[in-house]
């Protein structure tokens, strides 16, 4: 990739539309219900002489932002978690977890999981296919092995030496489907 378009890239804003929208919805959200607390006290401060107005509408302020923010991160974290475990899961080697999201919970942790047990899924398959190809290499070194103790003919010998080769062959093809370097 040249630099012209990493930098294009860069400068796109809306990369995931519904989930920045609900973002932007909940930030306005908590504009308003700022300002409709602020009105509220500023009306309050009128019809009753309080000294500790301000520091009464601060701390009421802080609390509505921080439970505000409290729901919306519990709806973040929660997936956030359960996509954390999984793959803690998948990295010791468990190919068989399936992650799972909530109907309710944003779309874009429904990518993610679909996106992960898809590799999940790909990976199983492939480290399926090279057990599958160890197996049968060493039924072939084994079978070699015995066809020299017993002095086989050359012929024989390279009937083995070739489907050894040709397994060596097949696990190097499932081998390169991977980028490692």
């Amino acid at each position: 990739m040249n630099n012209k378009d990493y930098y294009d890239r860069r400068h796109i804003y809306l990369i995931n539309k519904e989930f920045q929208g609900r973002f932007a919805a909940f930030v306005i959200t908590i504009l308003i219900g700022y300002s409709t607390i602020l009105l509220l006290f500023q009306k309050l401060a009128r019809s009753v002489s309080f000294p500790l107005m301000i520091p009464i509408v601060f701390v009421g302020l802080i609390i509505f932002i921080g439970v505000a923010s409290m729901f919306y991160s519990h709806r973040l974290a929660g997936p956030l978690f359960a996509i954390q475990r999984g793959t803690r899961e998948i990295a010791k080697g468990d190919l068989l977890i399936r992650l799972h999201m909530r109907k309710g919970h944003n779309i874009v942790f429904h990518q993610i999981v679909e996106n992960i047990n898809n590799m999940t899924d790909n990976l199983r398959d492939t480290v399926l296919k090279m057990e599958d190809k160890v197996v049968k290499l060493s039924k072939e070194t084994k079978g070699l092995s015995e066809k020299i103790t017993v002095g086989e003919s050359k012929k024989e010998l390279t009937l083995h030496l070739n489907r050894i080769q040709e397994l060596e062959k097949e696990l190097g093809d499932i081998l390169k489907t991977f980028k490692v370097y």
